[in-house]
């Protein structure tokens, strides 16, 4: 009678190759599906004061005006920031010279003072939809600049000011 205990299973190589091969493609289709930003830049402001008269300029090269796109404004603050808002002007100048301005009012704390971004210690990410399904007029360089529309000329706890621009069907 044979020892069940004491019997080694060996390993089958086909089935590690299997597995491994499994493991691939699923990482590769968690990795390509969802949007993929075709432009995603953070510009450092000074945490102690950015000033009023500072702008956190963006230059994207527009390469298909067929498209849609999603434009996301991300803010990267510290929990020394004195306000629940933050308002942003935001001016965009399009390959023929036209200037287009916005002005987009930003919630970063509930009405109890819990910051809604994400982030771990003292500073938090807030990612702001800007223009969803947006198509751009033309091929192009398109520049966008961004300044703070609160009343303090140096605003204190803002790290960074980001531009993302996402292909809304997920193609790059």
């Amino acid at each position: 009678m044979r020892n069940q205990n004491n019997r080694k299973e060996m390993i089958n190589p086909r089935q590690i190759k299997f597995c491994v091969r499994a493991l691939l493609v699923t990482a590769v289709v968690f990795v390509s599906c969802g949007r993929r930003p075709e432009y995603n830049e953070f510009i450092p402001v000074d945490s102690q004061s950015w000033s009023a008269d500072s702008s956190c300029v963006f230059t994207l090269d527009v390469k298909d005006s067929v498209t849609r796109y999603d434009l996301l404004i991300s803010i990267r603050h510290t929990s020394a920031y004195p306000y629940q808002n933050l308002w942003l002007f935001i001016e965009q100048l399009s390959p023929d010279s036209l200037i287009t301005r916005d002005t987009i009012a930003c919630t970063l704390a509930d009405h109890t003072g819990r910051w809604i971004g994400t982030g771990t210690g003292t500073v938090y990410l807030l990612p702001v939809p800007f223009k969803q399904q947006f198509r751009f007029s033309k091929p192009g360089v398109y520049q966008y600049s961004i300044t703070h529309g609160m009343r303090d000329k140096g605003l204190k706890g803002i790290n960074a000011i980001g531009l993302k621009s996402e292909n809304r069907h997920g193609k790059k």
